[in-house]
């Protein structure tokens, strides 16, 4: 349905006609998306107003209680997955999604800015440290210079406009093409060609970045990041506003997974993460590993654990964009993994095989809901976060009323058994 609309909308964009025909209904559907949101926002906030008052008290018993509730609605997520899986992407894309102010500090736009030009210059290395297997070279004076500046060139520092002029111009070289076009063999960043095309406006000297180029950037996980965001849910009246969302990323490189055990304790669910575009793809800390064999190797482990045997787990099997576009130049049978599939290249036939493949690892007895997105669609993360939110109600929300049902119990017990208590 995804790919059905976005092919939709494409279509109309080709016809200028229609585009402009489309211009005043489309400003004024925006004009009633941001009012429905206002006042979305204002409900949100007269909902929370009136949950503070009614759950703060001055007795000192009660007010425990009342956190106790709130304890109920508090939902740990782990995020977990290989390296390259887009893990990073789907957490920025919730956050943008669940903060409305969504502006972006000055610490972290100097930050989105370093990366995005270390971004270009790592994926140009890639490609000039594989050129030679392809016997391919740069033959031009002038381009050749530019590639002794990318090979000497210091991590973290910002290109000038000049830099990234000639940097831009070396991507265009033959010799440069035609290695990319065998980057399946080697490993490269996902958004090599974004940032490219746009590398000229990454070294602009007032250069602000858009909301893509946030969600885009590559900016590795190492450690734990932790994130926690309000998000709306089908509440019933006597519920709070909203539930309390932690969310848990940890690097999913093999040097950082030692840490995930520190994360593992009062998880309400996994999302775990794998690309699907991996089945021709290798492992930045191991070429010789395939990206695919890796995430299902991964996911059989975590699954396996006796700690999350009664944990849900949902599998988002990631970057579909690039997976469609890979499927109709690389069979699936070319990957190891999946030699033994005898499917069409159509992308529901290769999906359907994956889906099942992930199924495999599982054991016996645990179920796995799987979503297919596009890490850098809002649409599409949103989306399938309001499924997983849903499910999760439906699983929690007996133990929850059941909880709850106590709590205010004890509450009405405690005021029967004390002075009066006066709510602020």
């Amino acid at each position: 349905h995804h790919l059905q609309c976005e092919r939709a909308n494409t279509s109309c964009m080709d016809d200028p006609g229609q585009s402009k025909a489309n211009a005043a209904p489309n400003m004024e559907v925006k004009r009633k998306g941001e009012a429905d949101e206002k006042a979305a926002s204002d409900a949100d906030m007269k909902q929370a107003e009136e949950w503070r008052a009614k759950t703060h008290t001055k007795n000192v018993e009660e007010q425990l209680l009342y956190d106790e509730l709130a304890e109920q609605y508090k939902f740990k997520i782990l995020l977990l997955g290989a390296g390259e899986s887009g893990k990073s992407t789907i957490l920025k894309q919730l956050k943008n999604i669940h903060d409305k102010k969504g502006k972006l500090s000055k610490e972290e736009t100097a930050r989105i800015i370093v990366n995005l030009h270390q971004n270009c210059v790592d994926c140009m290395k890639a490609i000039l440290s594989n050129m030679e297997k392809y016997a391919l070279e740069i033959t031009d004076e002038k381009l050749q210079k530019v590639k002794d500046m990318v090979d000497d060139f210091p991590d973290d520092t910002r290109l000038s406009p000049t830099q990234a002029e000639d940097l831009q111009a070396l991507w265009k070289s033959d010799a440069i093409q035609g290695t990319y076009e065998n980057r399946a063999d080697f490993w490269i960043l996902d958004s090599c060609e974004y940032y490219m095309e746009n590398i000229t406006r990454f070294a602009e000297e007032d250069f602000m970045p858009t909301e893509e180029d946030a969600v885009r950037v590559r900016i590795r996980t190492t450690g734990i990041i932790v994130s926690d965001l309000k998000s709306r849910y089908d509440r019933k009246p006597d519920e709070p506003p909203h539930l309390s969302v932690k969310i848990v990323d940890v690097g999913g490189q093999r040097n950082e997974r030692k840490k995930w055990m520190h994360c593992f304790d009062d998880v309400k669910c996994i999302l775990f993460l794998a690309s699907l575009a991996g089945y021709k793809q290798v492992l930045f800390e191991d070429s010789k590993v395939n990206r695919v064999r890796e995430a299902l190797m991964l996911f059989q482990e975590i699954t396996h654990k006796n700690l999350f045997k009664d944990t849900p787990i949902f599998l988002f099997l990631n970057k579909k964009d690039l997976f469609e576009q890979m499927i109709r130049k690389h069979k699936l049978s070319e990957c190891d993994e999946f030699a033994d599939y005898k499917g069409n290249s159509s992308y529901q036939s290769a999906f359907g095989y994956i889906k099942h493949k992930f199924r495999e690892q599982l054991p016996a007895g645990k179920e796995v809901e799987i979503f297919d997105v596009t890490g850098v669609s809002r649409r599409d993360v949103k989306e399938a976060f309001q499924e997983v939110k849903k499910r999760l109600l439906e699983i929690h929300r007996p133990a929850m009323e059941k909880k709850k049902a106590d709590i205010n119990k004890r509450i009405k017990a405690l005021r029967r058994s004390g002075p009066g208590c006066s709510m602020m």
